[in-house]
């Protein structure tokens, strides 16, 4: 549905968007300009374009597509960084607010199905959250990898550098993994690649042996691309939104704000 300046495209838009809980799915324009009435944004996901009447970008509440066509709709949930450098440069957990994106987000790892995966473990903090939810679906059971210091139990440790730079340690309690253990590794994100590494030096020196990672998206930095050539990996980005995730910035982020 091409959104033009005529009256009667402005109330069946109008209603398209309110059925569709706050946004509305457009064809690809034929020319570089999209004339839109005030207060209406787009930004693109997947191949489609999508429209939003409001600031704060696609509404959590939104449906999922009704023919399923459009992949990696559910990305445009994900919200820009508004305090500054010291913080990541967006935010997935709006992504997790969505009953029709979490279970989708959590069944990310169809390469994993069916191989021998006998624990999941997350990554702390938000790790925890997709990696609970994976060992769920998966039907296996589940494993905190912890920022150091939290354990009152017997655990092996591992220094490392994360995203912003800054020396941390995380911990594994060491009554769990056993010799030969397969394990599904999961973080939300994965930005230089510095925490995930750590995780994996830590599991396989305590004798697991981590078949693949889990994440929502793998950033093509050189601790990302050292992963990805060593492990088997599965995230949420389509191959034409990879390069938004690695330049830092969505174009559904021109959505928020306005």
């Amino acid at each position: 549905m091409m959104v033009k300046r005529r009256a009667g495209a402005l109330a069946s838009t109008k209603s398209a968007i309110n059925q569709a809980c706050g946004f509305v799915i457009l064809e690809r324009p034929t020319s570089s300009s999209l004339l839109l009435p005030p207060g209406l944004a787009t930004f693109a996901v997947g191949g489609a374009l999508f429209a939003r009447s409001s600031s704060s970008g696609m509404d959590v509440w939104a449906p999922a597509p009704a023919d399923g066509s459009t992949k990696g709709w559910y990305l445009a949930l994900m919200a820009p960084n508004t305090k500054g450098p010291e913080f990541a440069w967006l935010d997935p957990s709006r992504l997790y607010c969505n009953a029709q994106v979490l279970r989708p987000v959590a069944l990310r790892p169809p390469p994993f199905r069916h191989d021998a995966v006998d624990l999941v473990a997350g990554i702390d903090a938000m790790g925890f959250i997709l990696g609970a939810s994976m060992a769920s679906a998966l039907g296996k059971g589940f494993l905190a990898v912890r920022k150091a210091g939290h354990l009152c139990v017997s655990s092996q440790r591992q220094a490392y550098s994360d995203y912003t730079g800054r020396e941390k340690t995380m911990e594994v309690r060491d009554d769990v993994i056993r010799p030969g253990v397969r394990v599904l590794l999961v973080d939300q994100w994965i930005e230089t690649g510095g925490t995930m590494k750590a995780a994996i030096q830590l599991l396989e020196r305590m004798g697991a042996t981590v078949v693949g990672v889990a994440a929502v998206a793998i950033e093509n930095t050189e601790g990302g691309k050292w992963i990805r050539e060593r492990y088997k990996c599965s995230h949420c980005i389509p191959e034409e939104l990879q390069s938004q995730i690695d330049g830092k910035h969505l174009d559904s982020f021109n959505s928020f704000g306005k």
